[in-house]
């Protein structure tokens, strides 16, 4: 069996290479997020993490990253292993022909995966491993990970991701050679000379109840509004690619049968036309990852628009402050300086303490994940004085926090969680306190999740907890006051702002914290694209046999690369559009659920730069391997 895997991975070591190189990939980016998730776990568990919230920071970031990356990581892969096996379903019937049993088969194509895992696992996952701690200083610049850390690495995190690929892979091969190697030999051979026309009924089935699913999950934040609506929105795009993905073939017949039924056209859009209805399953397997490449980046892209854009109209509408001082350390300081100024009516300060909040119960059985229960965050002081703040109380009285061990939640925080008049337990200083809620609110994406009183403030700069910032609300005695009351305060060495300013001002901090998501997103998009690239160039060394022929019956080079360059045409629309179909419920949610409007959020810069990258990939690395193979055909004999 090894040396006949080992005699069918040289033949077809060119279409396996690029399989080769996505598992690279794959391996490089799950082994270094793998890393980072353990290196979470270990700052978790860490003596002084219960006294530092950004301890459990690390942890929280990268297991949110860890389930995208994985799920990404793990559809290309399979993806990739499908199209480079699924051509070669005459040769499996070939085997099966000559003798070969089912389980041979299978066994020869289990060896085969297994010889290319064994080349390129290593490949990827010890650079992987290498170069994850040279993330270091982008976290420690996001505030991810404290001053000093350093990365302790282990094999964890390689053992881990061979765990996830190599099943994965062997399950797409299979399922990719499936047909040729359960079926008859004289009926394998039979039918591996042509696609199946249709589909299952099972795979339509799957592929309705995927597309339902995903357009429920775009309607979630209607009923559910906010940051958690949002979340579920962004759901539906890959459920809707999945579903694409599913009834492809349809659609890709569709569209050729439509061109073809459009009037005149030359030969070679004739013929490439033609092909893509006669192949509809072959051209399925390019659009997919193309789709996914523009789906992931627009969904990723316009969720970060719009919680900088819900951000900063929350702050611009919680902050009913005449004036605000913003970034003061000596916060308490400068608002009593303010106070004592003419024209001033009241000052007081709102200041952000560093804690860390039970969200989860403890699993006893999994005691090493107790960490993944505290959620990292700050709590916002709310001045005595009213008329300062409006975080939109619906429920409950913020009066209440003038009361020891009470506490406010936005509405998002109390999604599964307690009322008003529940308990939740926070860690301030490493010291855990239970504190009532008082009231619910609306405004948690752009004031905070949590609202507490001066006194909690107070309880926890005696424990020598240093606050995360501060600002100084200003409320004046008359509009009128506001150019004296400035130009005092600039005299004072204080800048001051207005709602709107400050506002601008937390836009622009949440923008630049966002750094690292991005860097996190363009690695994701590196990966998709470069196996949109291999799974193109995949399809195009598929199909040498039938340029070859169509070589020898007479067709020119420039009719088979205009062939090709139709045919990618066709790929390229249809995966744009199907990308852009599959988003835009998604990004109506998020619209919907972070600003109230139901219009789609697209940064539109990154939606062009990423329509421009699907269509150098969708057409010019399918026409670039098309010349190579072009140009190895022999033309037909002459008479």
């Amino acid at each position: 069996m090894w040396s006949s895997a080992l005699s069918a991975v040289r033949v077809h070591r060119a279409g396996l290479a690029g399989s080769a190189l996505v598992v690279v990939l794959a391996a490089a980016l799950l082994t270094a997020t793998g890393a980072w998730v353990e290196a979470g776990l270990r700052l978790s568990a860490s003596p002084g993490a219960q006294a530092d919230p950004s301890a459990a920071m690390l942890l929280a970031v990268a297991s949110s990253f860890a389930g995208t990356a994985v799920l990404i990581a793990l559809l290309v892969v399979a993806s990739t292993f499908a199209g480079a096996l699924r051509p070669r379903s005459r040769e499996f019937a070939l085997l099966r022909a000559i003798g070969a049993t089912t389980a041979q088969v299978r066994s020869s194509i289990t060896a085969e995966v297994l010889l290319v895992f064994a080349v390129a696992a290593p490949l990827g996952t010890v650079p992987g491993l290498l170069l994850a701690p040279r993330l270091t200083g982008v976290l420690r610049a996001g505030g991810v990970v404290p001053e000093g850390f350093a990365m302790t690495l282990s094999p964890w995190p390689v053992l881990a991701t061979l765990a996830l690929l190599v099943p994965t892979a062997l399950l797409a091969a299979r399922v990719a050679a499936r047909e040729s190697a359960r079926l008859s030999p004289a009926t394998a051979l039979q039918r591996s000379a042509v696609e199946r026309s249709g589909l299952s009924r099972g795979r339509r089935l799957t592929a309705l109840v995927l597309a339902a699913v995903g357009l429920a999950a775009a309607g979630v934040p209607f009923v559910l509004p906010g940051l958690m609506g949002s979340a579920a929105a962004t759901t539906s795009a890959f459920l809707l690619i999945t579903s694409a993905a599913l009834a492809g073939p349809l659609l890709v017949g569709w569209a050729a049968r439509r061109g073809l039924a459009l009037g005149r056209r030359g030969a070679v859009t004739t013929l490439a036309l033609a092909n893509a209805r006669g192949f509809s399953r072959r051209l399925t397997g390019a659009i997919v990852p193309l789709a996914l490449l523009l789906a992931l980046g627009t969904v990723q892209s316009g969720v970060n628009a719009g919680v900088v854009e819900a951000a900063e109209r929350q702050v611009r509408e919680g902050v009913t402050a005449d004036l605000v001082v913003p970034d003061r350390p000596d916060v308490a300081d400068a608002a009593a300086r303010v106070a004592a100024l003419p024209g001033v009516a009241d000052a007081a300060a709102t200041t952000l303490v560093p804690a860390q909040v039970m969200v989860d119960e403890p699993d006893e059985d999994l005691p090493f994940l107790d960490a993944l229960g505290w959620e990292p965050t700050t709590l916002r002081t709310v001045p005595a004085q009213a008329g300062l703040l409006d975080p939109d109380v619906r429920a409950g009285d913020l009066a209440g926090l003038a009361d020891d061990g009470t506490i406010a939640l936005s509405r998002e925080a109390a999604v599964g969680g307690p009322g008003v008049g529940g308990q939740v337990l926070v860690r301030i200083g490493g010291q855990e306190r239970q504190l009532t809620v008082v009231a619910l609110y609306d405004r948690g994406l752009g004031l905070g999740d949590y609202l507490v009183g001066e006194r909690v403030a107070a309880d926890a700069a005696a424990t020598g907890t240093e606050t995360a910032g501060g600002a100084v609300l200003v409320r004046l005695t008359a509009p009128g006051a506001a150019p004296a009351v400035r130009a005092e305060l600039g005299a004072a060495g204080l800048a001051v702002t207005d709602a709107a300013g400050y506002a601008a001002q937390v836009r622009n901090a949440a923008a630049g914290e966002q750094g690292l998501s991005t860097w996190l997103l363009l690695a994701l998009l590196a990966f998709v694209a470069v196996a949109a690239a291999n799974t193109l160039v995949l399809l195009v060394r598929s199909r040498a046999p039938e340029l070859a022929l169509l070589r020898r019956t007479g067709a020119t080079r420039r009719q088979l690369l205009g062939m090709v360059t139709v045919e990618s045409g066709l790929t390229t629309l249809t995966a744009l559009a199907v990308g852009v179909a599959c988003v835009l419920p998604a990004l109506v949610g998020v619209g919907q659920g972070l600003l109230g409007s139901p219009l789609p959020v697209l940064d539109v810069g990154v939606l062009a730069g990423l329509a421009v990258a699907v269509v150098a990939i969708g057409v010019v690395v399918p026409v670039a391997a098309a010349v190579r193979g072009v140009r190895g055909a022999t033309p037909a004999a002459r008479a």
